[in-house]
């Protein structure tokens, strides 16, 4: 378990959180594909991650299970005004999260100005990143979107990686098919497809490593987007 946690980590910045050090808190760990939280409990914590990988999820009538978002380290989740949580928390890795009691959360936030500025730049680059990735998968084929999810999914991570260079996803074809609303017969495919092309290989513990960036923008037909996107992911 510790060796499986120092990787899903080590290449991400320590967030130790100081601006809540002062509230009661409480840190825990859990195994992969646990759940935090899930859809319909009562909304009354947020979560800092520390380390590990979650996801946001919920399931239609029949069980099928829809990625609505991943939260990375040094993120916040289970921000929301509802009374209940509307999605599901689930581990992706081994997550270490710092549990802390929402209206505690709400108040340091209308008391200090630094935390909510960085509770807000992570809120738009979330909004800025699914509303351009709503726009590209539109219309593209299962080749194509797939590979406008991985250029995504890297340059969601770069505010949070210590390496700029690192260009490793840390997930499953299923969690890609779940988010993309794809097969994972389909997700394989496009995957084998893309490691036969030398533009992707597969690494352990569910990791995808870029080789080709360039190349996987142009499959992508995203070669205009991706200098932009990088540049603005830089002034976070």
């Amino acid at each position: 378990m510790h060796a499986l946690r120092k990787i899903d980590n080590e290449q991400y910045r320590q967030y130790p959180s100081p601006v809540f050090s002062n509230l009661k808190t409480h840190t825990s760990l859990y195994e992969p594909n646990t759940f935090v939280k899930q859809e319909g409990e009562i909304a009354n914590s947020v979560f800092f991650i520390e380390s590990g990988f979650l996801a946001l999820s919920r399931n239609t009538s029949n069980g099928k299970r829809q990625i609505i978002n991943f939260i990375f380290p040094g993120e916040y989740c289970g921000i929301t005004h509802r009374k209940k949580y509307s999605f599901d928390i689930e581990c992706l890795s081994f997550c270490s999260l710092t549990s802390i009691n929402k209206e505690d959360f709400d108040l340091t936030l209308s008391e200090n100005k630094t935390t909510m500025k960085e509770i807000y730049d992570q809120m738009v680059l979330w909004q800025d990143g699914l509303d351009e990735l709503v726009f590209l998968l539109g219309t593209k084929s299962s080749f194509a979107r797939t590979a406008s999810f991985l250029i995504y999914l890297h340059i969601r991570q770069l505010r949070y990686l210590t390496d700029p260079l690192y260009k490793e996803i840390p997930l499953s074809r299923t969690d890609i098919g779940d988010f993309l609303g794809m097969r994972v017969e389909t997700v394989s495919r496009t995957l084998t497809k893309l490691k036969e092309m030398n533009v992707i290989e597969y690494e352990e513990n569910n990791r995808i490593k870029i080789l080709n960036f360039k190349k996987l923008s142009e499959i992508a037909e995203m070669h205009s987007l991706t200098d932009r996107w990088e540049d603005e992911s830089s002034n976070y």
